[in-house]
């Protein structure tokens, strides 16, 4: 009897682990997929400040904390998010954001190690107009 409760227990703990590791991969993912469609939204309708851009995807403000040294939403780091802007001035005008490089720990043992998140990616058309707000 303790046998089998002992390897009962041994693949419930492993599936429950491995339920873990999935649903902080599917949660980052969606964090940080929403973290770039608020930085597109923001950029496209503001006048294009990528300093800005890159505050509202990493604090959700345009305007950054007093602390410098502070990591913004969920650890990610001012080096993680890339903002380009393409055919400024044209009718062709695109803001792109980009987050890439977060490190992800999962918590299995096979699993040991950090690995690099997909690089998530939102491209807007600017609609601003030129609008300084």
């Amino acid at each position: 009897m303790l046998v089998e409760t002992a390897l009962t227990f041994l693949v419930f703990i492993a599936v429950l682990v491995g339920t873990l590791d999935l649903a902080q991969v599917l949660f980052f993912h969606q964090i940080f997929n929403e973290r770039v469609r608020a930085g597109a939204r923001w950029a496209a309708v503001h006048a294009y400040d990528a300093q800005r851009i890159e505050n509202v995807v990493l604090y959700n403000n345009p305007n950054p904390p007093g602390d410098p040294g502070r990591t913004g939403l969920f650890g990610l780091k001012p080096s993680e998010v890339a903002v380009n802007r393409y055919g400024a001035g044209t009718e062709f005008d695109r803001i792109e954001i980009v987050i890439s490089n977060h490190p992800l720990s999962f918590y299995s043992p096979f699993l040991g190690g950090s690995y690099a998140h997909r690089p998530l990616r939102a491209v807007i058309p600017v609609e601003s107009l030129g609008a300084l707000n």
